[in-house]
């Protein structure tokens, strides 16, 4: 049976501004890494990286958002909502560096607190972004 999604004794609207109906709502959204990886524009077979595991439903937090963040400059290259069905709504099925040294990339899940403000993962010198 679906039931209203409630957080901290909200209910949890999605982007439309309805409330969200879940069989199994988690209790609360974790800001966390989902995944990491390394690419390399100046080697042809480390340049792409698929992310099409990444692309399908029940993969983040509904109601929170995604980013895809390059380590080294604190560069944000995609980000977007997760939809109601866990969707990172927007991720590419691949990324392609056309930068020639290694990049560290990690996908992200980001949750909003009771003020709006999105709360990330801990990521060393790009806390702050």
């Amino acid at each position: 049976m679906k039931t209203l999604w409630l957080k901290d004794g909200r209910v949890v609207a999605g982007e439309d501004g309805l409330p969200i109906l879940c069989d199994h709502c988690p209790c609360t959204c974790e800001p966390k890494t989902l995944y990491s990886f390394s690419v390399d524009g100046s080697e042809s077979e480390t340049a792409i990286h698929d992310l099409s595991a990444w692309t399908g439903p029940d993969i983040g937090w509904p109601g929170g958002v995604w980013r895809l963040l390059e380590l080294s400059d604190c560069y944000v290259y995609a980000s977007g909502p997760i939809g109601e069905d866990g969707t990172l709504q927007g991720l590419p099925a691949r990324f392609e560096s056309h930068y020639h040294y290694l990049g560290r990339m990690v996908l992200q899940q980001g949750c909003i607190d009771e003020f709006g403000v999105v709360r990330w993962p801990p990521s060393g010198d790009c806390d702050n972004l």
